[in-house]
């Protein structure tokens, strides 16, 4: 309980192995918390950067909370959120200088009462704007060279954005004088096959680049936004946080499209709607493509994330103004960064306007070291995949026909394959190429009957278990009792139950996951 998914320093997950023990964090219980040693970075700082926030509170000679961001934009819009949010006072920004003339960092620090530090955690958690591990270790090197304690320095770009050059490709290694971060553009964009790198931004986490699109959005049209499907739980409250509303069509079916058809036509105005291809944790596709006539009809966006799908699988280009990605998942693919993406579609009547707006306000403020790890983790990125979406498969062919037998305590199976859906998802797959053939991604969901089942199942899984997904390792979580622990029945309502296993698979030998599988089906049976 506790320790480091994968065992690295900067791993981003953590192991939590019971269903007990992920109820336990879900309900923050002190047994469980005192026990972690890491976790997700949004959710749980890391060691490094606690280490660097105490080194600060010393300097600063205060027992107020403090947060650190790459810049004082970010810094600035932490104490707007206390200020505004949650009405706190005595909120103060702090700039901190690591290093001397010849190598230093400069950090913002929002520094503010003890009292406000759940409310501090939050907005660390949704906007992903802090800083990155890699950075505070860098920091703590840099600390006992020269320290500086003032107003006046100036915020500077981690990494500045340079449009990747047209000969850079998918897989090439690193070459002199090429930034990691014009490689991992290129390799984007190629595999969003997108002759435009520069139509790729980088954040240093995938909620970063959806809470800057969705302000970028807000000052440019100011409209309450939608949500078709149930997506990554921090999405909708994002949403819901920043801005004048949002319409939530959560099931993603025809039919409640149908019903967000008839509310576009009574009047409802939205800048733009969100979806993911497919669905968290449910696997669902919506239809896009209506989605897009929509859109087309009634002047609004069309966002995709793509982040379970991958852009190797999907192609929701032909759908969406703006893909966004979470480049910590599968193009990464060993939980040992955060990073993310947002890609713009070139044929979008919206496009101009959309990159003039970004251009002019874009600070590329991931780290270094970690577009290097980035870089370095995606060379394998489809061979990965390919794997994964065998593994997943393979997995998913075993456990959707046992939804079939009445005796059986599996209720459902979730995968974009075996969905109601499926047609959508295919209508967005990419065509086969010589070496590689899209699938359905490494995630699978199986719901049970009871809680009691899926406690049995969980708790017999032997394989590594908590957040994140398209990792190199097999990883479970019951998703509910893990995110959703204090809105049960608001999750029910919206077809997210509490019995539900969500399963990335990894890369090992498929026939040994099967295995492990049926052991935790028959405990569960």
């Amino acid at each position: 309980l506790g320790t480091a998914i994968p065992e690295a320093r900067h791993a981003i997950s953590v192991q939590i192995p019971t269903w007990r023990d992920m109820c336990g964090l879900g309900g923050g219980d002190l047994r469980v918390m005192k026990a972690l040693r890491n976790g997700y970075p949004r959710s749980f700082l890391h060691q490094d950067i606690r280490r660097l926030n105490e080194h600060c509170q010393r300097d600063l000679d205060t027992t107020d909370m403090l947060l650190l961001f790459p810049s004082e934009l970010h810094a600035s819009a932490c104490r707007e959120y206390l200020v505004k949010h949650k009405g706190a006072k005595n909120v103060r920004l702090v700039a901190r200088q690591f290093g001397n003339e010849a190598m230093s960092v400069h950090l913002w620090a929002t520094v503010f009462p003890a009292d406000l530090s759940v409310a501090g955690a939050l907005f660390w958690r949704l906007t992903g704007t802090g800083i990155s591990s890699r950075l505070a270790e860098k920091c703590l090197t840099l600390k006992d060279m020269t320290d500086h304690v003032g107003q006046s320095y100036a915020a500077i770009p981690l990494g500045p954005l340079t449009p990747a050059g047209a000969g850079v490709r998918a897989g090439a290694d690193l070459a002199p004088l090429v930034s990691p971060y014009q490689v991992i553009q290129g390799r984007i964009a190629g595999f969003l096959r997108i002759s435009d790198p520069s139509d790729v931004f980088l954040y240093p986490s995938g909620m970063s680049a959806i809470y800057h699109l969705h302000h970028l959005l807000l000052q440019w049209r100011g409209l309450a936004s939608a949500i078709i499907g149930f997506p990554y739980e921090l999405t909708i409250k994002m949403l819901q946080t920043y801005g004048p509303g949002l319409h939530f069509y959560s099931m993603g079916t025809d039919a409640e499209i149908d019903r967000f058809e008839t509310d576009l036509a009574q009047g409802i105005k939205v800048q733009a709607v969100w979806c993911e291809c497919p669905s968290n944790p449910l696997l669902w596709t919506v239809d896009l493509s209506r989605v897009r006539r929509l859109a087309d009809r009634f002047d609004f966006l069309v966002i995709v994330d793509d982040t379970i799908g991958t852009f190797a699988n999907v192609n929701v280009m032909p759908v969406a103004d703006v893909v966004v990605t979470s480049l910590s998942k599968s193009f990464n693919g060993f939980a040992d960064l955060l990073a993310g993406s947002l890609t713009l579609n070139a044929a979008s009547p919206h496009h101009e306007t959309l990159k003039k707006s970004l251009v002019s306000s874009y600070t590329n403020n991931v780290y270094i070291d970690d577009a290097i790890q980035l870089e370095h983790n995606s060379r394998n990125f489809l061979r990965r995949q390919s794997i994964l979406n065998t593994n997943a498969a393979y997995l998913a062919d075993y456990a959707y026909p046992l939804t079939k037998d009445p005796c059986s305590v599996v209720k459902a199976v979730y995968y974009p394959k075996v969905s109601p859906s499926a047609r959508y998802y295919e209508e967005r797959m990419w065509e086969q190429v010589d070496d590689f053939t899209p699938g359905y991604g490494c995630l699978l969901t199986i719901d049970f009957k009871t809680v009691a089942a899926a406690v049995a199942f969980f708790d017999n899984l032997h394989v590594l278990k908590g957040p994140s997904l398209g990792l190199h390792h097999t990883l479970a979580q019951p998703y509910v009792q893990m995110v959703l622990q204090n809105e049960k029945q608001w999750a029910a309502s919206h077809g997210i139950m509490e019995t539900i296993v969500r399963i990335s698979a990894g890369l090992e030998d498929k026939e040994t996951l099967l295995g492990l599988l049926q052991v935790a089906l028959k405990a569960a049976q």
